[in-house]
């Protein structure tokens, strides 16, 4: 079989983990398409094309029209592309309103390839024109849709999409070598962070909760604690002034967004990792790859309950109602006080991410998706 993949967050080389595996699987050659530029983890990334004995796959960098705009950017060159490598099927990790996802069925429609979409979509929006009439076509058209969690799949059952086309898989696992416990005294020294720790990795805004996060932190008065803050964005400003007003600035370290293959030295400096997503009109909390990286390196989780959230957790950490300041403080007060506790959700975690949440099981899965496609398509 003859894949192409479209991804534009594997500018990332560390997203192209289950690429590389499933590259390795029998009877398939693949291709990936990636964007010349694209703004991820807070850099614009510039990948560069690579050949085959690099990655395990041929990379094809090409032009990309509005750079970071999920719905309207759009590759002049796509079919020119992929027209030379025939796939027997396209899987484009976009979502089915996007121009970009157009262009791919569009170019699987003029090949006869089978074509694959991925979507995150767990919120019905009401789009303007062409969007709205691209995922109409897209769900008429696709073979096959891969959701990254129940409520996506759940949303594309209820729109029409039938129930037998739709797996879920999370786009992205984790690499349990990388992310696994490990001393980090080095890193904690050079943070100072002595006492016992509280950890959040993520965008700092405002559907993140991280504001709950620090009034829930200086709610459990322990001057020894801190708070290890790891990323960016527009509410930095306005999370340091709170920090200030709560009398806890002197116990926050703020870390600006590192690179993924550094993540594992800050989530092993935790002693417990906070999610606390808060659900608005037009979001809710999709995966949370964090969890599932904490999780590898056996350092217990709490999550607010904000849509995949407990699907992701599992009973493998500890869930309160999104917004709820004071069973956060719970929570984090049950941990900081049970050494026993934290032991025991970190394996927890680590077997649930052995289980469920690898990059071999993830690659496995969309193997298997491929297969079924195209024995389909084939009759």
């Amino acid at each position: 079989m003859k894949i192409f993949w479209v991804s534009h967050s594997s500018v990332i080389p560390t997203y192209r983990e289950k690429f590389k595996l499933l590259s390795t699987k029998k009877n398939l050659t693949a291709a990936l398409l990636l964007p010349h530029i694209w703004p991820e983890a807070g850099k614009k990334i510039q990948p560069r094309p690579q050949d085959a004995s690099k990655e395990g796959f041929p990379i094809k960098v090409i032009p990309v029209v509005l750079p970071g705009r999920i719905k309207r950017h759009f590759y002049p060159s796509f079919f020119k592309s992929i027209q030379p490598f025939k796939p027997d099927l396209i899987h484009i990790e976009e979502e089915p309103y996007s121009l970009a996802t157009w262009q791919a069925l569009r170019a699987a429609q003029k090949l006869n390839s089978a074509f694959i979409f991925f979507t995150w979509e767990n919120l019905l929006e009401k789009f303007s024109f062409p969007h709205n009439l691209i995922r109409k076509y897209v769900l008429k058209k696709a073979d096959h849709a891969i959701a990254g969690d129940l409520e996506a799949a759940q949303l594309f059952k209820k729109a029409g999409f039938p129930s037998n086309k739709i797996s879920v898989i999370p786009q992205y696992g984790v690499n349990p070598k990388l992310f696994q416990k490990r001393n980090e005294s080095k890193l904690k020294k050079e943070l100072k962070l002595d006492g016992f720790t509280v950890g959040y990795i993520g965008r700092l805004v405002p559907e993140k909760g991280v504001q709950h996060l620090l009034e829930a932190f200086a709610g459990l008065k322990i001057p020894t604690a801190h708070l290890l803050i790891v990323g960016n964005g527009p509410l930095r400003k306005g999370l340091e002034e709170k920090a200030a007003k709560l009398g806890i600035a002197s116990q926050i370290r703020w870390v600006q967004a590192v690179d993924q293959p550094c993540i594992p030295d800050y989530i092993n400096c935790m002693d417990v990792l906070v999610l606390p997503s808060l659900t608005t009109a037009g979001w809710k909390e999709q995966f949370g790859r964090v969890l599932i990286e904490a999780q590898a390196c056996e350092v217990p989780v709490i999550g607010s309950n904000s849509g995949a959230i407990p699907e992701v957790i599992g009973k493998a950490g500890l869930i309160y109602p999104e917004g709820k300041v004071e069973k956060l403080r719970e929570n984090l007060q049950k941990l900081v006080h049970s050494k026993t506790l934290r032991t025991e959700l970190g394996k927890q975690g680590r077997q649930r991410v052995l289980k469920l949440y690898t990059n071999q099981k993830i690659a496995d899965q969309i193997y298997n998706v491929y297969q079924r496609v195209l024995a389909q398509k084939s009759k």
